[in-house]
């Protein structure tokens, strides 16, 4: 069949559509690549395994689509309504999706390297295993969301709103984090090597046995935190507030707290020979 004749199935609504799709379940050899649509309502559509390599789509709603395992590599959604949608096991490789609305949106095992999800709302969305190598989530709204073991190497995060999202086993090595919010975050054992987390708030966060081998923190806040079993070889803590924070057994080889705020910290088994804590406030028993 055409592309044509697709897209004339489409122009019939999602309803004719879906009810089409029902008999042909299918539709891996469909090439619907660098089709362009503009103000359609799409909401609640089936278009799973479908080829939309290099789409565009201006104010389209696909907001509860079935979007299963489609190639969207490289298409422009920018803006689009995603929400609620099921994205999971789609390729999504050098796609635009910044400012687009894809809370509550199902992206578990998503292929999203070298994306472009700038300012994009993604509340309560599943990133469980997706690929975000290299993207860019500069001032994305990732509250409450889930990205458990999930590959976000290189990435950038700065002035992202992450306040109780689940990190946890994630790869964040090399990320930018920056002036991010990671407020009461789960990053059990997550990979933070090298990570750039200048001011941050990381507050209440369960960073327990977490790897922060070379990571910048400078001037960040981590009250409260457990990072109980993490490893901070080489890290820059620098003007850190670390207030009531539990280090209990954590390596800090080498870590610098030049003026860092420790008071009421957990040292308890953790290793602070060469530490370095010249000018910080340190805990009443030392």
């Amino acid at each position: 069949m055409a592309i044509e004749e697709f897209v004339k199935r489409l122009d019939q609504g999602v309803v004719s559509w879906n009810k089409w799709r029902e008999g042909q379940p299918d539709l891996r050899g469909v090439d619907l690549s660098e089709i362009q649509l503009e103000g359609v309502d799409l909401s609640g559509i089936d278009l799973s395994m479908v080829n939309l390599r290099g789409a565009r789509m201006r104010e389209v709603n696909l907001s509860s689509a079935n979007l299963r395992g489609a190639d969207m590599s490289m298409a422009n959604l920018r803006g689009i309504d995603l929400s609620g949608a099921n994205l999971s096991a789609s390729y999504l490789s050098m796609i635009c999706l910044s400012e687009a609305d894809l809370s509550q949106a199902n992206l578990s095992g998503a292929d999203l390297r070298g994306s472009n999800l700038k300012l994009a709302r993604l509340d309560r969305a599943d990133l469980s295993t997706a690929k975000l190598n290299l993207s860019s989530l500069n001032g994305v709204s990732m509250v409450g969301a889930v990205l458990i073991g999930a590959n976000l190497s290189r990435a950038e995060l700065r002035e992202a709103n992450l306040a109780g999202s689940d990190f946890s086993r994630a790869n964040l090595s090399e990320a930018d984090l920056s002036h991010s919010n990671l407020n009461v975050a789960a990053l059990v054992g997550t990979d933070l090597i090298g990570a750039t987390m200048v001011d941050i708030d990381l507050s209440e966060s369960n960073l327990c046995r977490a790897n922060l081998i070379g990571a910048n923190l400078y001037r960040a806040n981590l009250c409260g935190c457990d990072l109980m079993g993490a490893d901070l070889r080489g890290t820059n803590c620098s003007e850190a507030y670390f207030i009531g924070a539990d280090l209990s057994r954590a390596d800090l080889n080498r870590a610098e707290f030049n003026s860092a705020n420790l008071s009421k910290t957990n040292f308890s088994g953790a290793n602070t020979e060469t530490t370095d804590f010249q000018d910080a406030i340190l805990p009443d028993v030392w």
